[in-house]
């Protein structure tokens, strides 16, 4: 195997994906609790377009990520309408979820074809990931200050959970659903 130089690995390429992915995480969530939402969300936004320009299926990457948004909207609407959690929101935004939430969602959809390309297909270990991952993450941005939940912490978590059950499987099916074949998501300069 001949390696070009300046090509990146597969492990590199996903230890940047992920790299992107948390610290995109952090300063949406460092943002909305240190009240500077807008500007982690931005700079969140800025990451995940580092990770289109090098997305070699930038077309199939966005629907990803369009579709995870839509998602995302949907559940964590409806999970602080039912008082699981609150997300700390500026005064003034005229939006019944923060701009920062919709980022973090459109970040998390940069893992699947990348970072986590190698659950492709394995939805009963993607429900158990999301059982495990998704309250923790969760749990992550409560104990920074982004959110706080319910009443009662125990069973938001154990809402959470059950909820990240069904949006994990359901994030990996969409995720599946875009072309497929060895080398199809790549990121430019990788291999």
């Amino acid at each position: 195997m001949i390696v070009q130089r300046g090509s990146m690995s597969s492990f590199a390429t996903k230890l940047l994906n992920v790299g992107l992915y948390q610290l995109g995480w952090l300063c949406c969530v460092v943002g909305a609790a240190w009240d500077f939402p807008v500007i982690g969300a931005m700079i969140a936004l800025g990451l995940t377009g580092i990770h289109l320009l090098l997305a070699d299926s930038r077309k199939a990457e966005s629907t990803l990520m369009i579709g995870s948004c839509l998602i995302g909207v949907m559940v964590d609407s409806i999970q602080q309408e039912l008082g699981v959690f609150t997300f700390k929101m500026q005064p003034d935004w005229p939006l019944w979820l923060p701009l920062w939430v919709l980022v973090v969602w459109a970040q998390f959809a940069t893992l699947f074809h990348y970072a986590l390309a190698w659950l492709s297909g394995r939805y009963l270990l993607a429900a158990i990931l999301g059982a495990l991952g998704g309250p923790l993450a969760y749990w992550g941005g409560v104990s920074l200050g982004a959110a706080v939940f319910g009443a009662n912490p125990g069973l938001s978590l154990m809402t959470l959970a059950m909820t990240w059950v069904l949006v994990m499987p359901a994030l990996l099916w969409l995720s599946d659903q875009g072309p497929s074949g060895e080398g199809c998501y790549r990121w430019k300069g990788s291999q």
